[in-house]
């Protein structure tokens, strides 16, 4: 009997309409994704090893809603991420590195506060045909501001959609660290986007800038690098939906350096104050029964400041291909392969990427 009362109790946590129905229903889900994933570098070699979350970062999460009537409704996530081939946690080892806020949301738009991944690159995700993710095939590496960018202490706001347009704006009072009120001495992130959608089309056009510091690791690197601007972009892109194609172009212009605290992709630099970045992306996905097959080019032209001064003014290229088969709404399984051509400062430098692997989602 004290079993099947413990049994009970603990459904009831778990389960909507349970014991939590009164306050409204709360969702466990999670993602499960692993592959076998390998990369062939002309200075490094070949290497093949599991890679967890190519296609999606494993994570699990709870998320929930509250009727406040009226027509305003009480929302949080708590989302983590870990590394499904050796179980440990992802986002530095934070319970909740994905995400972890709440907010309130009705006729007058959705607002969050907490972390977050900022406005601007989660928009832009919905922008490409690998999603920006798939390793270097994504738009990320060569577009910077497709890398998820997720803040701590952020106020975060969406409008409502008026005739397929809407706006949101975020700012972090304190980029990655405890808080409190010292916010004149902590780092920032500031991003917006403004989405116009129809049924056959949508574009959209983001904004993200980052303010190191004085005294962080970041700010030391802009420093090192010839100058302590602030780093910022700004990115315009669409998709179109033609028959079972689906097209993808975006134009980003990335100015002194990558908005997140970490050397974006290889063959490129983190920090380049005084100098831009020209990055474009064209791709397509194909939809047919079960399978979808994506395809897309990337190009970086870097010039300026510092890359003038260091000669690492070299255009450099990704050409990917991908393949996805659902074996059900849940279970998927996919392979990709991205070739990388030229870095800043080696033009003759090349890499390849592949991955072949399963996501589960649950």
């Amino acid at each position: 009997m004290r079993l099947r009362k413990t049994a009970l109790c603990f459904a009831a946590l778990i389960t909507p309409g349970a014991a939590a129905a009164q306050q409204g229903p709360v969702t466990l889900y999670g993602v499960v994704d692993l592959s076998l994933a390998g990369f062939s570098t002309q200075d490094r070699g070949t290497a093949l090893n599991m890679q967890s979350g190519v296609q999606s970062g494993s994570r699990w999460g709870l998320r929930g809603s509250e009727d406040l009537g009226n027509g305003m409704r009480a929302n949080f996530q708590l989302e983590s991420g870990f590394l499904a081939n050796n179980g440990k946690s992802a986002q530095g080892g934070r319970l909740f590195g994905r995400a972890a806020w709440a907010g309130v949301s009705g006729g007058f738009g959705d607002l969050r506060l907490g972390r977050q991944t900022s406005v601007s690159s989660a928009t832009l995700a919905d922008y490409d045909a690998f999603l920006a993710s798939y390793l270097i095939t994504g738009a990320q590496t060569a577009l910077l501001p497709y890398n998820a960018n997720r803040a701590d202490n952020t106020v975060a706001y969406w409008s409502p959609s008026a005739g397929g347009l809407r706006a949101g704006v975020d700012a972090s009072l304190d980029y990655d660290g405890g808080g409190g009120f010292q916010t004149g001495s902590t780092s920032k992130l500031y991003s917006a986007a403004l989405i116009y959608e129809q049924p056959g089309y949508s574009v959209t056009a983001t904004y993200e800038g980052a303010r190191w510091a004085d005294g962080t690791v970041q700010s030391a690197a802009m420093a090192r690098a010839g100058s302590a601007r602030q780093p910022q972009a700004y990115t315009l892109a669409g998709r179109a939906m033609v028959d079972a194609f689906t097209l993808y172009a975006a134009w980003s212009v990335m100015r002194n350096g990558s908005t997140i605290p970490a050397v974006p992709s290889p063959g490129q630099r983190a920090y380049f104050p005084g100098s831009t970045v020209h990055g474009v992306m064209a791709g397509a996905a194909w939809r047919s029964g079960a399978s979808t097959v994506m395809a897309s080019w990337q190009g970086s032209l870097p010039g300026g400041g510092v890359l003038d001064r260091e000669g690492a003014t070299h255009s450099q290229q990704i050409y990917s291909a991908g393949y996805v088969h659902d074996l059900s709404k849940r279970t998927n399984l996919y392979a990709i392969y991205g070739y990388m051509r030229g870095a800043w400062d080696d033009p003759s430098w090349h890499q390849s990427q592949y991955a072949v692997g399963i996501r589960h989602r649950y």
